[in-house]
């Protein structure tokens, strides 16, 4: 959905850039952004329930101990449909900055990575486009993490045993009065570096080498 909408965004941009004389519309940066703020949202609504049974798994094993089926009857069961979308905004929070600053950031560190290789006289070998891809993806996975570490922890206080019937404001605003205050939004940021940047480092080097196969031009590349 990103890749899709790439084009049509920044061609929007422009046409607006045109007729309203703001230059900074015209910026392919805005558009990505965008394009990722959608195609994170979509994503959001899509994961939300898959990410409401997980959680409630990892967190109250006992739930369901015949698996991911029995445990997503007895949660529709006892608490609605509409309960696998409780963490909607949570899981916005932490989506949409993820899928903005990965996919944004791949785009922009790719564009420069290649650019300065080209300057310093690299040939595009094979090799050199299995690196630059791969050492952005490491960036990329870094800032996504972080950007969305604090949405996951919302997420995962949400969904974990019902919630017990807090608000996605009540919980934030129990981690900033905590002792931790704004810091505790992001423990566990650690372990989860090690979780999110393997995932996402491998898909973005998938997604691009994948790309490439189908015809298409390496991210980043002129």
């Amino acid at each position: 959905m990103y890749e899709v909408l790439k084009p049509a965004t920044t061609s929007l941009l422009s046409s607006l850039a045109a007729i309203t004389s703001v230059a900074l519309l015209n910026s392919k940066v805005i558009a990505f952004a965008i394009s990722g703020c959608v195609a994170g949202t979509a994503a959001s609504i899509m994961l939300c329930p898959m990410e409401a049974l997980r959680i409630r798994l990892v967190s109250e094993p006992e739930f369901a101990p015949k698996g991911w089926v029995q445990g997503l009857r007895r949660m529709i069961r006892r608490e609605g449909v509409l309960s696998l979308w409780k963490g909607l905004a949570p899981q916005i929070y932490k989506q949409v900055p993820y899928t903005v600053t990965k996919n944004v950031s791949f785009d922009i560190f790719t564009r420069f990575a290649y650019r300065m290789a080209i300057g310093y006289g690299f040939s595009m070998t094979h090799t050199t486009k299995l690196t630059i891809p791969f050492l952005c993806a490491v960036f990329a996975s870094i800032l996504s993490c972080i950007s969305s570490q604090p949405g996951d922890m919302l997420l995962s206080l949400v969904s974990a045993r019902g919630g017990e019937d807090r608000t996605t404001n009540e919980i934030a605003r129990d981690i900033m009065r905590s002792k931790l205050g704004f810091r505790g939004f992001f423990v566990g940021l650690k372990e989860r570096l090690y979780h999110v940047g393997i995932i996402v480092t491998l898909q973005l080097v998938l997604y691009d080498v994948l790309k490439r196969l189908c015809g298409g031009r390496a991210t980043g590349a002129h």
